[in-house]
This record gives structure tokens, C-alpha cells and sequence, in this order.
């Protein structure tokens, strides 16, 4: 097939092969053991650390020459490039992997099994019954199993897609534990700001649970320039932590976070894995959602399948495209009814179309006239509940794309609606990102906010979290945040961790091993409707794809 891969790649690979000709000439040189490097560099550049080499393995980004995968994995067995301890390349069970990475994922597992059979902190010696509020609430069978997982391992896998109760079902198995042990610390995190507050939302339900601390996993860490403030030798004070979105946490967030915690604290990791894998090498849910792993950790790994929310298509074609792959969904697409709440269209235009334009513009006039309504007090802080009310507008729409350079990305919606880049030319009511974490400020990479004001009254309105959890609405003049930018639209990896009412999904022509965990991101960030305008050529190439599942794709590094 051939290659698709940017200049940032191709200088990585060239590099490695150069390294690799220079310290371990190989015994037989050859173009397919070139290509197998490339492809492997490929992979790497979007977060994925091994290729698969057995004889039904989908031919990857970087390979042309005919015979894929034998042809390739004897020139890798020819080469020498696995022999010694010096080898920077592993080959296990047709798995090739690069060493580093690959020793790495394995110190992982073995501490999160070493942990996982090691008795909770606050696990009763008698047999109890489930919880009362798990018999008043009706948990299905499965939720019942994680509650009852809480009390018999150190670690717990709690998987399942949209809709599914991850979130109610981490509620009981919180309640579970102070149930057993009132004086319990314990804490919630996620990867991305927003994330983390849409956690604490749901448990504020309870006022067992009400006060329970819920922050980034940056901000957990004490992330500071060159690491984190928490480690081995100086651990959180935890008992418990609780960390959603896993789909997110790469390699190295992943160690360092099981280095920050003391030896007997209970760790539930709960996420998707058809979601998209993180952006930095090594996605460590997916791996450890992988059959041969999840048996490891026994009946602490659950995996949640009941759909309780009523999305309609929504849930149906999420669904679909998670269990069969890209041509089933392109094709039951087309079938749906004109009162589905997924609708789809397909432009013959470069430009940003009619409907979007129209959709954004309502938008911001609404935000604008709440912005310009906000109170602001002497000390120039905003009146909390109006503050909130602002924001929450922000969770009615949003349009994702899967780029950010290009026709439909990101940048040219942008460019379409807005006057130019300099944050002082942005207007009033006009959501925006904050693309660096700034902890001094109380803000995370991911944030969203809205820009109140014009000219030297201009400020950015955002929701921050402090070190305890605690939240409040702040003010910050714009020349504060270092990395601030619009956000009518965002790409699907940044709308990880958010929900939205209604979202507009412009998808134009991919390759379609870049296409299947996007799509399947984007749906899964609607709650009510999506509308879809995609380019009559992605049609088309998705009605050709192999039904392959989205946890097999690579993501796509323009983020």
C-alpha cells in the first residue's frame, strides 16, 4: 500500500535506520526490513508501540513491497537487529515492538497485577451483602460485580462504552467502600480538566461522596517542569484513586502515576478502549483491555455492555461501528430515518458549509448576549451562578473535525468566522482553549472558556480547580494564558472527555486506518444529535474500508 506519512516521521525513521545501520550492521540488508522500520516509526508517531506480524495482520502505513508480512518478518529474523541484550527491537509471539517501550508495558503490568491481588485497605473479613443503595437502585448484574470487585481487589478494570453506567456504577463502588471504611482518602482524577469536573458533577449526587476531590492526573502528580512532584519517595496520602478516561493516559503518565502511590492503595481505572489511544507512545488501556491481559486481573476486570441512556442512533450506529468497523456503518448510514437523531449530508464543496456557518453564528450571538450580561464585581471576579450559566452554553454545540490543518479542519473554521488570530480582534461570547497547563492558575490543558469583553475590558472566563478540587469562576486577562486559542471547533482528540448536546462533525476524505476510532470518538461525544457532513469521497472510500474495529486503528497526530 502506499505510505502515508508526514515529513515529521520520515526524518524520524531516517534517523533510526541510520542509527540502527551504524551500531548494529544488519547480517542481510534489504528494502522490506527497511519498509518494516518505517512502518514501525509510523506507528510510533501516533502513540502505538508494536506492530503485529502474523500472517492476518492488516498491512501497515510504510509497507509497499509484496509479501507482507512474511517477506518482512524474515528479513527481520535475517537481520540480526533482535539478537543481544544492545537490540533495541523485540519480537514476541509475532508482536515486534520497540524495546524500551515494550520493557516498559511490562513493568506496568506486573506492578498493576502485583497490586491487583492484594487485599483493599477497607475490605471487610466477613462475606457482606451488597450495599443498600445497590439493592434500592437496581444495578444490573454486571455493575453488582464491580461493587463486589471493590472489596476484593487492589485493582479494578472497569470498561464500557457511552451510555453503559460507568459513571453510576464508580459511584456504588465508592459508597461500597465508605460503606466498610467512613475514614477512607480517597480521591478522583482524570486526564483532561473537563473530564474531571464532569466526574464530580456525578458524584456531588451523594453527600457521602459530595466533597470527594476530583482534578487532572497533572495536577494529582504535582506536574512540574522535567516531572512530577509525586513519586516513590514522595507518594499521595491515598487510599483509593479513582481515574476515568484511561483511554487517554499514556506510557509514561501511566508509571508515573502507579510511582505516586503508596503500596497499599486501591487503584479503578475505568474507560472506553474503542475510544481513541492516546497521542504520546504506548496506550495503556487498550493493552490492558486486550483479551490475554483483562483474564490476568480475573473478576476485577468488568466490563459494562447494558445501554441505559436512550440515544436512539446514536447508541446504534456507536455501536455498530465499535463492533464491525468502518463499511457496515457507512452503509447503515444511508438507511437511517429522517427523524434519527444522526443525519448526514454530503457537500460537493472545500468550503466550510451553509448549515455549520449558520449553526456557529446562532451560537455566538447567544453567547455573546450572556457574556456581555455577565455582573462582575469591584475586584473584577464574575457572579459564580452566572458564570456557570455562560459556560454551560458552551455544552449545547460544539463542531469536531479530525484535523486541524486543511479543508473542514479546524483552522478553517476559524478562518471563516473570525476576523484574524490575535486574541485582542476575538469578540466577545467566543469559546476558547486552553492548551497548556497552567496550575498556578488553577486551569488544564483542555479547558474550555468564553472571551467576555472587548478592547482593555477583554478577559477570558474559565471554570479552575485548585490544588484541593474546589472549582470557581475566574477572570484572566488574555496576555496570562500562555497558550490560548479559539474554539468553535475542535478536533476529536481535544473533545475527548467532553460531552456535548448536539455536535456538528465535518469528515473529510481519511485514510481509512486513521478513520475508525476517529468516528467512533466523534459520535460518542453527542448526547442528542449529531449532524455529519462528509465529503462524498469519504463516502466512498468507507464503503470500500475493511470492517476492522476501531481499537485497531492508529490515531491521527494532527491533534
Amino acid at each position: 500500500m502506499q505510505a502515508a506519512t508526514t515529513d515529521a516521521p520520515l526524518a524520524l525513521h531516517r534517523g533510526l535506520l541510520a542509527t540502527l545501520q551504524r551500531r548494529m550492521p544488519p547480517n542481510q540488508s534489504s528494502e522490506p526490513l527497511v519498509e518494516l522500520l518505517r512502518a514501525l516509526t509510523i506507528a510510533l508517531s501516533r502513540g502505538d508501540i508494536s506492530l503485529q506480524l502474523h500472517d492476518a495482520a492488516e498491512v501497515p502505513d510504510g509497507i509497499e513491497t509484496d509479501g507482507w508480512p512474511r517477506v518482512h518478518r524474515d528479513a527481520l529474523l535475517a537481520s540480526g537487529w533482535l539478537d543481544g541484550d544492545q537490540a533495541v527491537l523485540v519480537l514476541n509471539d509475532n508482536t515486534l515492538s520497540w524495546r524500551r517501550w515494550n520493557g516498559a508495558m511490562q513493568e506496568l503490568e506486573r506492578e498493576l497485577q502485583r497490586r491487583c491481588f492484594q487485599t483493599p485497605i477497607h475490605a471487610t473479613t466477613l462475606e457482606a451483602p451488597p450495599s443498600r443503595l445497590a439493592k434500592n437502585n437496581n444495578l444490573s448484574s454486571e455493575q453488582l460485580a464491580a461493587v463486589h470487585a471493590i472489596d476484593r481487589y487492589g485493582v479494578v478494570l472497569l470498561s464500557g462504552g457511552p451510555g453503559t453506567g460507568k459513571t453510576s456504577t464508580v459511584l456504588h463502588m465508592l459508597l461500597r467502600a465508605f460503606e466498610n471504611q467512613p475514614k477512607l482518602r480517597a480521591r478522583l482524577a482524570a486526564p483532561t480538566g473537563k473530564a474531571a469536573r464532569r466526574l464530580q458533577d456525578a458524584i456531588r449526587s451523594n453527600p457521602i461522596t459530595a466533597a470527594l476531590p476530583c482534578t487532572t492526573l497533572h495536577r494529582l502528580l504535582e506536574a512540574r517542569p522535567g516531572g512530577f512532584g509525586r513519586h516513590r519517595r514522595n507518594p499521595l496520602p491515598l487510599d483509593l484513586l479513582i481515574v476515568d478516561e484511561m483511554s487517554m493516559v499514556d506510557l509514561e503518565l501511566g508509571r508515573a502515576l502507579l510511582s505516586a502511590l503508596p503500596t497499599h492503595c486501591q487503584l479503578v481505572l475505568v474507560g472506553d478502549s474503542a475510544q481513541l489511544p492516546p497521542i504520546g507512545a504506548g496506550a495503556v488501556w487498550q493493552h490492558l483491555q486486550q483479551p490475554d491481559q483483562n483474564r490476568r486481573f480475573k473478576d476485577g476486570a468488568i466490563t459494562l455492555t447494558e445501554v441505559y441512556r436512550n440515544r436512539g442512533a446514536l447508541a446504534q450506529m456507536s455501536a455498530l461501528l465499535r463492533d464491525q468497523g468502518l463499511k457496515p456503518f457507512w452503509l447503515k448510514l444511508s438507511a437511517l430515518p429522517k427523524t434519527s437523531n444522526i443525519t448526514a449530508s454530503y457537500p460537493r464543496t472545500r468550503q466550510i458549509p451553509v448549515a455549520v456557518h449558520a449553526a456557529l453564528t446562532l451560537h455566538l450571538d447567544h453567547l455573546e448576549k450572556k457574556a456581555s450580561a455577565l455582573e462582575i464585581n469591584a475586584h473584577g471576579q464574575p457572579n459564580q451562578q452566572q458564570a456557570q450559566n455562560l459556560l454551560n452554553i458552551l455544552d449545547t454545540l460544539m463542531v469536531l473535525c479530525p484535523r486541524r490543518r486543511g479543508p473542514w479542519g479546524v483552522d478553517a473554521v476559524h478562518q471563516h468566522l473570525l476576523d484574524g488570530s490575535e486574541p485582542q480582534r476575538w469578540p466577545s461570547g467566543l469559546p476558547v482553549l486552553c492548551s497548556e497547563n497552567q496550575p498556578e492558575l488553577g486551569l488544564a490543558n483542555g479547558d474550555l472558556g468564553v472571551m467576555v469583553g472587548e478592547g482593555a475590558q477583554q478577559r477570558a472566563l474559565f471554570l479552575c480547580s485548585d490544588s484541593s478540587g474546589e472549582n470557581r469562576h475566574a477572570l484572566y486577562h488574555p496576555a496570562r494564558l500562555r497558550h490560548l486559542e479559539p474554539a468553535l471547533a475542535l478536533t476529536i482528540h481535544k473533545a475527548q472527555g467532553c460531552e456535548m448536546d448536539k455536535v456538528l462533525l465535518l469528515w473529510p476524505a481519511l485514510d481509512d486506518r486513521q478513520s475508525s476510532s476517529l468516528l467512533y470518538t466523534a459520535i460518542t461525544r453527542a448526547k442528542q444529535q449529531l449532524l455529519l457532513f462528509a465529503d462524498p469521497t469519504a463516502l466512498a472510500l468507507g464503503r470500500s474500508a475493511g470492517s476492522r474495529r476501531p481499537e485497531d486503528q492508529s490515531n491521527n497526530g494532527d491533534a
